[in-house]
């Protein structure tokens, strides 16, 4: 499976760039749009906790698939399982997170609230990048960009295929889920209100989160425009906002 960041990267590279895309360029998009299909039918969903992990965590042993066994110390425990409360993110998740983060930054001598901040925005990076490649393509199909017709035909088929699936009442289910005060919305009363971005800067989860539901309202709009619908946008997305 493609990652959200090779898959927003070969997208914009395709739809984007300064030229028109090589005939590679358009093989590679579509090969990565197609073993992206999973990713984008369940949009933003992700495993829940569970208690047989979190007690396999707590016991400072973790087995993932892709990476053998990892060993977590005192402090993993206390970071994986915070992150896992504040995210509503499955526990075995969180530690593949921390795992990226130290990849990703180096997170030896850090402050815990430091990698917490940092594990934390690498996982709304991954969730923008999503977002982003998703609107990136519905503008290709409705926005004149000067592509060429027989790749505007092969995304707006492979639109097509997701909104008939069932992307756009997922747009609307995560529109409302963002809104609310709990762990997989804007955060409970007990999470973290800071994470640090792909830039290292400090931002408010909260407004991460609200830029997250204004992409998804912009993706929704789109999909209407790809996909013509019958339902009424008050009774199904009006009291979302």
């Amino acid at each position: 499976m493609v990652s959200p960041k090779q898959l927003l990267t070969t997208i914009e590279s395709t739809i984007l760039g300064p030229t028109p895309p090589s005939p590679s360029q358009r093989v590679e998009l579509i090969h990565a749009l197609r073993s992206s299909l999973t990713t984008f039918q369940s949009l933003l969903s992700y495993p829940p906790p569970n208690p047989s992990d979190r007690a396999q965590v707590q016991l400072k042993e973790v087995r993932l698939p892709d990476s053998g066994s990892i060993s977590l110390d005192d402090q993993d425990v206390h970071i994986v399982l915070k992150l896992s409360d504040d995210l509503h993110l499955n526990e075995i998740d969180c530690v593949r997170l921390l795992v990226s983060a130290n990849q990703e930054w180096g997170l030896l001598g850090r402050e815990p609230s430091e990698v917490l901040r940092l594990a934390a925005g690498l996982w709304y990076t991954g969730r923008r990048d999503q977002l982003t490649g998703l609107y990136t393509l519905l503008r290709a199909v409705v926005l004149d960009q000067g592509l060429e017709v027989d790749l505007v035909a092969d995304i707006q088929k492979y639109l097509e295929d997701l909104i008939n699936a069932g992307l756009r009442q997922r747009l609307i289910t995560l529109i409302k889920e963002l809104k609310r005060e709990e762990p997989a919305g804007l955060g409970g009363p007990n999470s973290e209100r800071y994470i640090l971005d792909s830039k290292g800067a400090l931002v408010e989860r909260r407004a991460v989160v609200l830029r997250e539901r204004l992409i998804l309202g912009h993706c929704l709009v789109l999909s209407v425009l790809v996909v013509r619908t019958t339902w009424k946008p008050r009774d199904s997305v009006a009291k979302s906002w």
